[in-house]
């Protein structure tokens, strides 16, 4: 079945062509790669990819508890490398990050 050269084909439920299959695939994959990356190897049995409705429209994503999920370890993470920059002095008591060694008027 062919189908519609308009649409956005991988967020497409209704496109089954091999190619777009294979694709939805290799998204998947990159998810499941990040995830490993990231250490959250947890995640992976329950990312509930598919044809979900987010709002206005029909995506190929992850299911809404793992995307929340993963925002929430996204949010904790970054709180925990911003305490980690703070305690090695990086950022002055205004909040503002320090420049590195060698960084004027932002130039580099």
């Amino acid at each position: 079945m062919a189908c519609s050269p308009f649409a956005n084909l991988v967020h497409d439920p209704s496109c089954n062509d091999a190619d777009i299959v294979e694709l939805r695939e290799i998204h998947k994959a990159i998810d499941e790669a990040v995830c490993r990356a990231y250490g959250w190897d947890d995640l992976i049995p329950e990312l509930d990819h598919g044809h979900h409705n987010i709002g206005r429209e029909m995506r190929y994503t992850v299911g809404h508890v793992m995307w929340r999920e993963l925002v929430d370890r996204l949010l904790d993470l970054n709180h925990e490398r911003y305490a980690a920059e703070v305690a090695a002095g990086l950022h002055d008591k205004k909040g503002k990050k320090r420049p590195k060694a060698g960084e004027q008027d932002g130039l580099f």
